[in-house]
């Protein structure tokens, strides 16, 4: 399915509006797959509940339309082997399956499922303004050029000092070949506090909500095992200097939200045990509109400043590229309570060890740093 423009202007199409008609295109011809195989599952359901025969239409029953499952379950065994469309076909049959269903699904084959990126998030991933413009729209002059060999003397020294993720996207900014990069969210959840508790809030604004309509799915379901995917809304976190120079120049400002899974199990006794599996997701354009300048504290003690607008010019004249930059965190595990709500504290993110810093010898040292 394909999205366009309504209206085309003389700066061409912006990132963000690239974002927003891909994000619709691919949302659309999702409802249209899923409304599809609804439709062919209810099809196959009535011609069972007549046997085939045009003049008894009800000697035979049919409840459920969790047919699909052992096709969901051959999608799960595939985990991280699975190809885009598969994933995608994993995703419409989770929804379209009983909670039940699901339950059954996730409790015998939750690796697979998580390797398949079932968590994925499915809000709007759109760049939050409209960058630099288009890439390589003019020819680079020796003002850009200096830019650039500034810039990447500013990345290695920021390699030197520690601040190593703004260092490897400057130089991934630099390396001009656009293509997406990885954000190790628990590194990032770890490093700032204020943003672990960013994405605390999101999960605790919603959890008591998430457990009372899994239990009603429980009590409905005759006390059986169900499982409810749940997600949080987008929520913008904005890097501070003063806290976290790092992920300040790396990101900047990041959207982000929580997806899950709300199992609920009976114990010994019959009664319920709600459990949350769910993972943070963060997600970015590292971009320099006309607006940004940047002003870079150096090892030995100056300043290096660069004035408003020259970090876009290096897009627009095609010496530097704007990239998209995403990710999860681990997935955790968080008891929602029995018969009465647990508020005992989170988990906490992964400790991100020396990964990516120059003390890892397993890293990158060009562009990937």
């Amino acid at each position: 399915m394909k999205v366009v423009e309504a209206f085309c202007g003389v700066e061409g199409t912006s990132q963000r509006t690239k974002d927003l008609m891909q994000w619709y295109a691919d949302t659309l011809t999702g409802l249209v797959a899923h409304a599809a195989e609804i439709d062919a599952a209810v099809t196959r359901a009535l011609k069972r509940s007549h046997g085939g025969d045009p003049h008894n239409a009800g000697h035979a029953t049919y409840t459920s339309l969790d047919e699909d499952q052992p096709r969901a379950t051959k999608l799960a065994s595939l985990g991280g082997d699975a190809n885009t469309a598969q994933r995608a076909e994993l995703r419409q049959l989770w929804t379209s399956l009983s909670p039940e269903a699901r339950a059954e699904l996730w409790t015998g084959h939750k690796d697979g499922l998580l390797a398949a990126g079932l968590l994925a998030p499915t809000v709007k991933k759109a760049a939050p303004d409209r960058g630099s413009g288009p890439h390589g729209l003019e020819d680079p002059g020796a003002e850009e050029r200096r830019t650039r060999e500034k810039m990447n003397l500013v990345a290695e020294a920021a390699d030197w000092k520690g601040d190593n993720d703004a260092a490897r996207h400057m130089a991934h900014y630099l390396g001009n070949s656009g293509t997406d990069m990885d954000l190790p969210v628990d590194k990032m959840m770890s490093d700032v506090p204020g943003f672990n508790a960013h994405i605390e809030d999101g999960i605790r604004e919603h959890q008591a909500a998430w457990r009372d309509d899994a239990l009603a799915e429980f009590r409905r379901n005759g006390g059986q095992p169900v499982s409810m995917p749940v997600e949080t809304g987008n929520r913008d976190f904005a890097f501070a200097p003063d806290v976290d120079n790092n992920w300040f120049y790396a990101v900047g400002s990041t959207r982000s939200n929580v997806t899950g899974v709300v199992t609920v199990v009976p114990d010994e006794n019959g009664q319920p045990k709600v459990g949350l599996d769910y993972q943070a997701n963060a997600w970015d354009r590292y971009n320099w509109d006309e607006s940004k300048g940047v002003t870079v504290p150096l090892p030995w003690g100056s300043d290096m400043s660069i004035p408003d607008g020259q970090m876009a010019r290096l897009h627009t004249t095609g010496i530097a590229q704007e990239f998209d930059m995403a990710g999860s965190s681990s997935v955790k595990h968080y008891d929602l309570g029995g018969p009465a709500p647990n508020q005992d504290p989170l988990p906490q993110p992964d400790q991100p060890g020396r990964e990516g810093d120059r003390t890892d010898p397993g890293r990158e040292q060009q562009e990937g740093r």
